[in-house]
């Protein structure tokens, strides 16, 4: 399974704004993914993050276990329209990297990002990011796709 993956409203809330409190959520997120049923997931960031760095400073913030799990990264300006556009990425990754049999989910915060699949998002509050009340949840949505 592939996990696109958004930062702003996930990993932190969408209005931080001050450097100490980025990433505010990461430890959830990687102490849910660390657990030994989700070994097997691997990461694309889909966050607007993505624009203007490399692959290697996206791993930057996370733990070295977590971040040798993220293999990639959508591309960059190619949604026609604004509805869906992430999406769009997401869709265009899969068929560029010749995974589009792949199971895949997205956590993410803005609903409009999606169009027909955002029934494969597991969306967060954009003022907490994850939190430890949406990892049932989260589980179950992976466990329904798995």
């Amino acid at each position: 399974m592939i996990i696109f993956l958004d930062f702003d409203g996930v990993l932190h809330s969408t209005y931080t704004f001050q450097s100490n409190q980025m990433f505010s959520q990461l430890p959830i997120f990687e102490t849910f993914f660390r657990q030994p049923e989700y070994a097997d997931i691997e990461f694309v960031i889909s966050s607007t993050w993505r624009y203007g760095r490399n692959l290697n400073e996206l791993r930057q913030p996370f733990s070295p276990d977590i971040a040798a799990r993220i293999i990639g990264k959508t591309p960059e300006n190619i949604a026609t329209t604004r509805i869906g556009s992430r999406e769009q990425e997401i869709l265009h990754y899969l068929r560029d990297t010749r995974r589009e049999g792949e199971v895949w989910l997205a956590l993410d915060d803005v609903r409009s990002y999606f169009d027909r699949h955002a029934d494969r998002v597991y969306f967060c509050t954009a003022g907490t990011g994850l939190t430890e009340r949406d990892l049932p949840l989260l589980a179950q949505m992976i466990a329904d796709y798995a």
